[in-house]
């Protein structure tokens, strides 16, 4: 992440956490927060999509996941998801979606 994205990002992670439906202290929320250019970090992270997650009001990690990979709650360890950008098919779903982007 751009030093510029950087404090966006946590901005829109810290709204989604405070602006959550039926607040738990237990929860663990997954956040898809930004789309970016396709890149590549030095820690093997990729894609598009930017995503943090926060667990129990602690951002625990921010990372990049591709479209063709699936996002749902249960894959990234959390156990709610929420989307700032507008949601879309993900995974293998995802192929027609993004052909049809074209």
């Amino acid at each position: 992440m751009t030093d510029t994205e950087r404090p966006i990002v946590e901005g829109l992670l810290a709204d989604a956490w405070k602006n959550r439906s039926d607040p738990k202290p237990t929860d663990k929320l997954a956040v898809v927060a930004l789309e970016v250019p396709w890149r590549e970090t030095k820690d093997g992270s990729n894609g598009t999509l930017v995503i943090g997650v926060i667990k129990m009001g602690t951002l625990a990690t921010v990372f990049l996941r591709n479209e063709s990979q699936l996002v749902k709650a249960n894959k990234l360890e959390a156990n709610r998801l929420k989307w700032l950008i507008p949601k879309r098919p993900t995974g293998p779903k995802a192929r027609k979606f993004l052909n049809r982007r074209r």
